[in-house]
C-alpha cells in the first residue's frame, strides 16, 4: 500500500515539476488536477462496488448513497472553474488561457498526471478489491480540495501580486509548493494509504 502512495506522490510531482519548468503550470492546474483525481478515485470505486452488487436493490441502495459523492465533486468544480479561471484570472491573459487550456485538456503534464493517475488507481482498486470500501460524502480527501482552494485564492490575491513576478515559469514555482507539501501531508496513508474513498 505505501509503495503506491509514493508512486501516485512521484508521478504528480515529477510530471508537474516538468509543467513548472516549461511554464505551464497555474493554481488552476493544482487545484484542478486534486479535484480530478478525486473525481477518479471515486467513480472507480463506484464502477467497482457496482459490479459487486448482485441484485438490482443493492445496486439502486449504491446510486442513492453515492449522489452525495458526486454532488459534493460537482460543487467543488463550478467552484473552482469560476473561481480560479473566471474570477481570480480574468483580467491576466496568460493565465486565463493556460488555465483553459487545461479545462480543455489542452495541457500535455496534466493529461500526462491524469492519465497515470487512472492506470495506477485502477491497478490498485482491481488488486486489493473491494474490502473495506465504501463512498462517503466527504472524505479526507475533499479536505485537500477545500483547503487548495483556500490556499489558492490567498496566494493569488495576497501573495503573488507582493512578489510582482511576472514571468509566468516563476509564478508556478511560487505557487506549486505549498499545494504539494499539502498533498503530501494531508493524503500521507495509514493503514491503507492509497484507499480511495474509504474512511482513514
Amino acid at each position: 500500500m505505501k509503495q503506491r502512495y509514493r508512486t501516485d506522490i512521484l508521478t504528480t510531482l515529477v510530471i508537474t515539476l516538468l509543467g513548472v519548468f516549461q511554464g505551464q503550470v497555474t493554481v488552476f492546474y493544482i487545484v484542478y488536477l486534486f479535484w480530478f483525481q478525486e473525481l477518479i478515485r471515486t467513480m472507480i470505486d463506484f464502477a467497482y462496488l457496482f459490479h459487486k452488487k448482485e441484485t438490482i436493490q443493492e445496486k439502486l441502495s449504491l446510486m442513492r448513497l453515492s449522489f452525495g459523492s458526486f454532488f459534493v465533486l460537482f460543487v467543488y468544480f463550478v467552484f473552482i472553474v469560476v473561481l480560479f479561471t473566471f474570477m481570480l484570472h480574468w483580467n491576466q491573459r496568460q493565465l486565463l488561457i493556460d488555465d483553459i487550456r487545461v479545462l480543455v485538456f489542452r495541457n500535455g503534464y496534466f493529461n500526462a498526471n491524469i492519465l497515470l493517475f487512472l492506470i495506477e488507481y485502477g491497478y490498485y482498486r482491481t488488486s486489493v478489491g473491494h474490502a473495506g470500501l465504501q463512498l462517503q460524502v466527504f472524505n479526507r480527501r475533499h479536505t485537500i480540495l477545500h483547503i487548495s482552494i483556500i490556499l489558492g485564492a490567498l496566494i493569488s490575491l495576497s501573495i503573488m501580486p507582493r512578489l510582482d513576478i511576472h514571468d509566468n515559469q516563476w509564478v508556478s514555482a511560487w505557487t506549486i509548493v505549498p499545494f504539494l507539501l499539502l498533498k503530501i501531508f494531508i493524503d500521507k496513508p495509514e493503514s491503507d494509504r492509497f484507499c480511495g474513498n474509504t474512511e482513514q
